[in-house]
């Protein structure tokens, strides 16, 4: 009998052993084509580029790659550093902003609020609080140090493009455009639309505010630039 059981096992053969691979690291990438890259404020010579879903710190004078900001599962969609230059904002596909130590390379805070990909993000001008525009139409106003969510701006009807503190303005106000052709102005102590600009035939994919804030000047999908005052 136990030759038996032999002659079958052999004439059975091994068993096909399936191997499970996984990723262990990216190379060759320097930006991916979402994200984007930002300077870093006082850190000379120093960018943050958007890889896959890492954020890569280069030195443009030598070339080289100073630093890797390790993320999770999702790609990176946004990128902001504080005026300090000391942390960096970065926003993913799934809807989360995580806060980096530019130092040490470390995460300090993780926001979550947004449903799907964070689009924008910008810092106020005392680097306390954080807002980001999301393709879920929404604006949210976070308290980095707190680490928690002031106020969520609906009113949007299309993925949010831009958004940016008026700095010198006593108000409180924070200034969004939106694939929805629309400039909206917010004040925050009321969370409140008070204005909303309404010139442009295409969708609004960038602005800029200069001349401290005087003045608006707006990019969309024709070939023209509108200002504003």
């Amino acid at each position: 009998s136990e030759m038996c059981i032999r002659d079958r096992v052999l004439s059975m053969g091994l068993t096909k052993q399936y191997l499970r691979y996984a990723p262990s690291g990216i190379f060759g990438i320097i930006g991916s084509n979402k994200g984007g890259v930002t300077s870093i404020p006082n850190r000379r010579n120093l960018i943050a580029s958007a890889c896959a879903e890492n954020v890569i710190i280069w030195n443009l004078k030598t070339g080289e790659k100073v630093a890797t900001l390790v993320g999770d599962k999702h790609e990176v969609t946004a990128l902001c550093s504080n005026h300090k230059g000391s942390f960096l904002a970065v926003g993913y596909h799934d809807g989360s902003i995580r806060i980096f130590d530019e130092k040490d390379g470390e995460c300090t805070v993780t926001l979550n609020g947004h449903k799907s990909a964070v689009t924008c993000l910008a810092y106020d001008i005392s680097d306390h609080r954080i807002v980001s525009g999301s393709r879920d139409t929404c604006v949210i106003v976070w308290d980095v140090i707190n680490e928690a969510g002031l106020y969520r701006l609906q009113g949007h009807k299309g993925p949010v493009t831009n958004v940016a503190f008026m700095n010198h303005d006593t108000k409180n106000v924070v200034v969004s455009s939106s694939k929805d052709t629309f400039v909206k102005f917010w004040d925050l102590n009321v969370q409140h639309c008070f204005k909303t600009l309404t010139g442009h035939l295409t969708e609004v994919w960038d602005f800029s505010l200069i001349k401290d804030d005087k003045y608006l000047v707006t990019g969309t999908s024709d070939s023209e630039l509108r200002i504003w005052k």
